[in-house]
C-alpha cells in the first residue's frame, strides 16, 4: 500500500530538500504539502495521512498547537509526527516530546541526516504506525467476535427451566464479556442431573473450558450412575488436557425418587431448604478441586430429597467483597441469610434469586471482580 507523508513547512525549499530525500529512499509514498499549521490539521482530521513532517514556527497554528490537537483525539493520535525545526533549545526539544512528537531533527539538516537518518526515522515510524494500525482492526474483530460469543453463551445458559422431576431458575452474571461459569439441569427418564462449575479465570479460555466441561458432562450422566464417578471421570480427562494449568470447582448432584445423591469438587457448600421441617442448612462435605491430581476418587454422600424442598447452588463470585467492603462474605453469610427468608423461597422463589443478586452487590449498578452464576432448584 501506498502511504501519505504531509510536510508542513512555511519554506518551499525545505519541503522540496524533505521530498526529494524521501522519495529517493521509500518506495509507494504519496506526498502532500502545506505552509502552515491550519491545513496541516485539516489534512490530517481527513483521514489521509500516514506520517507528519512538521516544522514548529509557522503562520496560523504553529507546531505545538498541532501536535497537541492530533495527540488529543484518540482517532488520530497514534499518527508519527517527526519534528523538523531550527529551533534547537533543550526545552523545546523536551516540549515537543512531551506533547507526543515520534522525533526532533534541527535545522539544516546535515547530508548524512537528509539522504540517511531521516529516511531511516520516516520507514521505522511507518511501519510502527501500520503495525499499531492492524492490531487496532484484528482489536476490533474481536471484540466484534467476542460479542457473539457472549450473546452465544448466554443462549446456552437457561434461566428458568421446567423438567417432569424439578423446577429450576438461574442466574448467570459475567464480570467480563465471557465466563468460565456455569450450571445445567437435565433430566434422563425418572432421574435429574444437576451440575454447578467454575473455571479458573475469565475470558476466552475460561469459556472454551467451560463450554467443554458442560458437553462432557452431558456425555458422562449416560455412562455413570452416580455423581462420584462422573467427577472422577471428568477429573482424569480434565487433568490429561491441562496438567494443571486450570483448574474447576463443580458440584454434581442425582435427585431420584426423594433422594439427593451428590458429589463435591472444592465447591462452595450448596444450601438446602427442608420446607416441611422449615430447616435452612449447607451440604458440607467436600472434595478436591478438579484438574488438580490424577485418578481421585470423590467421596458421595446423600440426603433426603422430598417434594417442595430446594437445593441452591451458587459459585464463589456471590461471595466476593464489595469494593466498600474488606472482607469476603461466607457460606455461612449466605446461610444466614437464607434462614431469614425460609418464606420467600417457599413464596417466590425468583423474587428471591434477584434480592440475592441486588443484596450480594452482584446486579448492573456494581463492577464485578469475579462471574457469578446461581441455580435454584425445586422438587416437584
Amino acid at each position: 500500500m501506498a502511504y501519505n507523508i504531509l510536510i508542513a513547512d512555511d519554506m518551499l525549499l525545505n519541503r522540496k530538500l524533505i521530498k526529494r530525500a524521501l522519495e529517493q529512499k521509500i518506495d509507494n509514498v504519496n506526498f502532500l504539502e502545506v505552509d502552515n499549521g491550519n491545513k496541516a490539521l485539516e489534512y490530517i482530521f481527513k483521514g489521509v495521512v500516514d506520517i507528519v513532517i512538521l516544522d514548529l514556527i509557522m503562520p496560523g497554528k504553529n507546531g505545538f498547537e498541532v501536535i497537541k490537537e492530533v495527540k488529543s483525539l484518540e482517532e488520530y493520535r497514534d499518527i508519527p509526527i517527526i519534528v523538523n525545526s531550527a529551533m534547537d533549545e533543550i526545552d523545546i526539544i523536551q516540549q515537543a516530546l512531551e506533547l507526543g512528537a515520534t522525533d526532533y531533527f534541527t535545522k539544516p539538516l546535515t547530508m548524512q541526516q537528509m539522504q540517511i537518518v531521516l529516511p531511516v526515522k520516516v520507514k521505522n515510524a511507518l511501519k510502527s504506525y501500520e503495525q499499531k494500525r492492524l492490531l487496532l482492526e484484528m482489536n476490533q474483530r474481536m471484540k466484534e467476535q467476542l460479542k457473539v460469543a457472549t450473546a452465544l453463551q448466554n443462549i446456552l445458559i437457561d434461566e428458568s427451566k421446567s423438567l417432569p422431576g424439578v423446577e429450576m431458575i438461574g442466574k448467570y452474571i459475567p464480570s467480563s464479556e465471557l465466563s468460565g461459569d456455569f450450571y445445567e439441569c437435565i433430566q434422563i427418564k425418572d432421574e435429574v442431573w444437576i451440575f454447578i462449575a467454575d473455571v479458573s479465570g475469565h475470558g476466552v479460555a475460561a469459556a472454551m473450558i467451560s463450554s467443554m466441561m458442560k458437553v462432557m458432562f452431558k456425555n458422562l450422566v449416560t455412562q455413570h450412575s452416580t455423581p462420584a464417578g462422573v467427577l472422577r471421570e471428568m477429573n482424569s480427562t480434565f487433568y490429561n488436557i491441562t496438567h494443571g494449568t486450570y483448574y474447576i470447582t463443580a458440584f454434581i448432584g442425582l435427585i431420584k425418587d426423594d433422594l439427593l445423591i451428590y458429589a463435591n469438587g472444592g465447591h462452595p457448600y450448596p444450601i438446602m431448604v427442608d420446607t416441611q421441617e422449615n430447616k435452612v442448612f449447607m451440604l458440607e462435605n467436600n472434595g478436591f478441586i478438579i484438574g488438580i491430581v490424577n485418578d481421585y476418587e470423590y467421596p458421595m454422600h446423600s440426603i433426603k430429597m422430598k417434594s417442595g424442598d430446594y437445593i441452591v447452588m451458587y459459585t464463589d463470585g456471590l461471595l466476593e467483597p464489595e469494593e466498600s467492603e474488606k472482607r469476603m462474605k461466607s457460606c455461612d453469610d449466605l446461610l444466614t441469610y437464607f434462614e431469614g427468608r425460609r418464606d420467600m423461597i417457599k413464596q417466590d422463589p425468583a423474587l428471591l434469586l434477584d434480592s440475592i443478586v441486588k443484596d450480594f452487590g452482584k446486579d448492573t449498578s456494581h463492577t464485578l471482580k469475579d462471574d457469578v452464576a446461581i441455580m435454584i432448584i425445586r422438587k416437584k
